[in-house]
C-alpha cells in the first residue's frame, strides 16, 4: 500500500539531532541567519508565532478576529483562549473552491461589519495566490493582514506575500522539508518583530531529551513507512478494529488535547533549531509533486470511473501540492466509502487525518469542501 504520510526529510538529517552541538544557542542568537527569511523570528511553531504577535499586540476588550473559513483548531483556539483576558471573538469569511481563499469583497463587507483590526488568511494544500486585494482591503480598515502559510512552504516556492503584515511558516513532521517542528514568523515591520521576539525569549527552551525522544519517534514512524511494513501495519491495525486515521493523526499531532496557548510558551530545543537551519540551507522547490499529483488523480480516476471528482484550487496561481485534496461530488455517495474503496486498491487516501476544521455556519462552501473532500497520498 502506498502510505498517505511520507516524512519529507532524510535519515542523515534526523540522524544528525544526536550529533554534537557546537555551539549553544542562546536567546542573543534566537533569530539566527537563514538566507530564505532574512527578516524573521524563529521559534516552537507557526501556533506560537501567532500567540506571541497576538499577545504584542494590546487589543482592546471584545476586538473581534477574521479568519479564512478553512484553517486548523488551534489557531482559533489560540483567539478563544486570549479572549479570556482580551475578548476576543473570532468571525470566519468563506472559501473560494477555485482560488482556496476568500474573496475581497467578502472581507470588505465582513470588515465592515464587525470592525475587526486582525485577519488570518491560510493558503491552504499548497495553493498561493496574491493577497494584494485582500491586503488594499485590511489596509482600508486599519487591519493587520496575518498570511498562515503552515501549507505554502516548498523551499523558495513562495516566502510571504508582499501585502501581508506577517506571514507564518511551520515546519511540522508531515510538511515539506519538516524539521519536526519548528516555525517562523516574517514581518515588514522589524520594530513589531523585535517585540515579538522579545515575548518568545521570556519563554523556557524545550529540553534536548525532547527533541531526542520526539527525534526517535519520527525515525521509528519513517521506518514503518516503507510500503511493505506499512501495508501490514495497517492489515493489523484493520484486523484488530482500530481507527487507523486516529492513530496516524495523533502520532502526526504536536499538541496534546486541552488548552493551547500553555503548550505554545515555549522556543524550540537548540538542537531542533540547528536541524531547521540544516533544513532551510538546502530548501529548494521542484515540481516533482505536481507531477505526482497529477499522476494519482488519473490513476484514481480510471479506477473509478463512475465517480466525479471535484479538483480544488484550479484558479490558484501557483500549488506547490502539499496535499492533494478532491471533492467527492455526487451527492449518493460518501466520501467514506470512496476511502475504503481506494485503500482496497493498495491507495491509502483518507478524509480527515488532519485538523484542520470548516468553521462558520454561514459559510457554505468552506462545510461543503470539508464535508466531501478525500486526501489523495503523493
Amino acid at each position: 500500500m502506498r502510505p498517505r504520510l511520507l516524512l519529507d526529510i532524510s535519515y542523515a538529517d534526523l540522524l544528525s539531532v544526536f550529533t554534537p552541538l557546537n555551539e549553544v544557542v542562546s536567546p542573543a542568537n534566537i533569530k539566527p541567519f537563514i538566507k530564505l527569511f532574512p527578516q524573521s523570528v524563529i521559534c516552537l511553531s507557526a501556533r506560537s508565532a501567532f500567540h506571541a504577535l497576538l499577545k504584542t499586540l494590546a487589543l482592546p476588550p471584545a476586538a473581534p478576529i477574521i479568519y479564512s473559513a478553512i484553517t486548523i483548531e488551534t489557531m482559533v483556539a489560540i483567539a478563544q483562549e486570549h479572549g479570556l483576558t482580551h475578548g476576543l471573538a473570532p468571525h470566519f469569511v468563506d472559501i473560494d473552491p477555485a482560488t482556496m481563499l476568500p474573496s475581497a469583497a467578502d472581507l470588505d463587507a465582513l470588515l465592515t461589519k464587525t470592525g475587526a483590526k486582525v485577519v488570518v488568511i491560510a493558503q491552504l494544500f499548497g495553493c498561493v495566490s496574491s493577497l494584494k486585494a485582500h491586503g488594499d482591503v485590511c489596509k482600508k480598515h486599519g487591519a493587520l493582514l496575518v498570511e498562515d502559510c503552515a501549507q505554502a512552504f516548498s523551499g523558495d516556492f513562495h516566502l510571504g506575500d508582499p501585502a501581508a503584515d506577517f506571514s507564518l511558516f511551520s515546519f511540522g513532521p508531515i510538511k515539506r522539508f519538516t524539521a519536526l517542528g519548528g516555525g517562523i514568523i516574517v514581518g515588514k515591520d522589524k520594530l513589531a518583530l523585535d517585540k515579538i521576539a522579545q515575548t518568545i525569549q521570556a519563554w523556557p527552551r524545550k529540553s534536548k531529551a525532547w527533541f531526542f525522544k520526539r527525534t526517535l519517534k519520527f525515525l521509528v514512524l519513517k521506518l514503518v513507512s516503507t510500503p511493505l511494513v506499512y501495508t501490514a501495519l495497517m492489515r493489523s491495525l484493520s484486523a484488530l478494529g482500530k481507527d487507523a486515521d486516529a492513530i496516524i493523526g495523533s502520532i502526526a499531532r504536536g499538541f496534546q488535547a486541552g488548552r493551547i496557548t500553555p503548550q505554545l510558551e515555549f522556543q524550540p530545543s537548540p538542537r531542533q533549531q540547528r536541524l531547521l537551519e540544516r533544513r532551510l540551507s538546502a530548501a529548494k522547490h521542484t515540481e516533482s509533486r505536481s507531477a505526482a499529483a497529477s499522476q494519482i488523480l488519473q490513476t484514481v480516476q480510471k479506477l473509478l470511473p463512475h465517480i466525479a471528482f471535484e479538483t480544488l484550487g484550479n484558479a490558484a496561481q501557483q500549488n506547490a501540492h502539499w496535499l492533494m485534496p478532491v471533492l467527492v461530488t455526487d451527492s449518493a455517495t460518501e466520501p467514506a466509502n470512496i476511502v475504503i474503496q481506494l485503500r482496497q486498491f493498495g491507495i491509502d487516501a483518507t478524509q480527515g487525518a488532519t485538523s484542520m476544521r470548516a468553521f462558520g455556519p454561514d459559510c457554505p462552501q468552506a462545510q461543503r469542501i470539508m464535508r466531501q473532500v478525500v486526501y489523495l497520498p503523493l
